[in-house]
């Protein structure tokens, strides 16, 4: 089994370049880091970089995933390859576009995993360009047209484990927090949502106000999870990739903590009855998974 140890950045290719980065200024209030025509990056914490926006739309959209060194990644080649996976590995320039000793790539159905090596911290204070109170990139959701599959490789092939399922949609985690990464059954594959830690609920609230204000369409939330219990709220970003800021949520006891199985319904998402208007959280909108659990 490879172990992931750490979520580090996602990649997004975009049509209008110049309209994501103003979204990542000045809607989710992230730093600016370096930009140039082809891509423009951003911090949100201790980590050099955590979202990137690529010119090329056909780009398609990619997670980086850290692992440990050299040898780690050669493993992950040789299980990746057994598992039927096909195998890219990253050339000089690439690993300096991503800011990586060296990485590897292939795809997982639809999205584009990077596992990385000795990726760069910052050495300076997180800056952000505006107060949004952000604390750090917290998780990616996916969407999936093969939940099952998916599962098997996070859990079997990678290292994650599932914490909760609500349907078919499942919740993996790699480290204490609730989960890094969520699969929802979709009509098509990609990345569903971005979800960036903020300080407080406080903050969040704030933030609900700033993107009325702004007209930035909120899908789902203010709302509370009742799988992670982190508080939540998703609005609409560039490309049609959803955007969320989370706060507080528990975190995860090895010794005691067994998934559990919620049924796909949209007090299931949210526990304060908020309405996803997404397929993939609202089960009125086109359910894609089995009502009552998983299928």
């Amino acid at each position: 089994m490879i172990a992931v140890e750490q979520l580090r950045y996602v990649r997004l290719g975009t049509s209008d370049l110049v309209a994501a980065a103003n979204f990542a200024q000045h809607i989710l209030g992230l730093e600016l880091v370096d930009q140039d025509d082809a891509q423009v990056a951003f911090r949100s914490d201790f980590r050099d970089h955590t979202l990137v926006f690529t010119r090329d739309p056909r780009a398609g959209h990619s997670i980086g995933f850290e692992v440990r060194d050299s040898e780690a990644l050669e493993r992950a080649a040789d299980a990746l390859a057994q598992n039927g996976y096909e195998i890219a590995a990253g050339s000089p320039e690439e690993a300096a576009r991503r800011k990586v000793k060296t990485f590897l790539s292939f795809d997982a159905k639809g999205v584009t995993v990077d596992l990385v090596v000795r990726p760069l911290h910052s050495g300076w204070r997180y800056f952000p360009s505006r107060d949004a109170g952000v604390t750090g990139l917290e998780a990616v959701a996916l969407r999936s047209t093969s939940v099952a599959k998916g599962e098997v490789l996070w859990t079997k092939v990678l290292s994650g484990k599932v914490s909760d399922w609500v349907g078919d949609a499942a919740y993996i985690r790699f480290d204490t927090a609730h989960h890094r990464l969520a699969l929802h059954p979709s009509s098509s594959s990609g990345v569903l949502a971005v979800e960036f830690g903020v300080e407080s609920v406080d903050q969040l609230m704030q933030s609900s106000y700033f993107l009325q204000d702004q007209q930035v369409r909120i899908v789902h939330g203010p709302g509370r999870r009742p799988s992670s219990g982190q508080m939540f709220l998703t609005f609409t970003g560039p490309d049609d990739v959803l955007f969320s800021y989370v706060a507080e949520g528990r975190t995860i006891d090895e010794s005691t903590h067994r998934p559990r199985q919620f049924p796909r319904r949209a007090r299931s998402f949210c526990a304060w009855g908020s309405r996803g208007h997404l397929p993939e959280y609202d089960t009125e909108h086109g359910a894609t998974a089995a009502p009552g659990g998983r299928s």
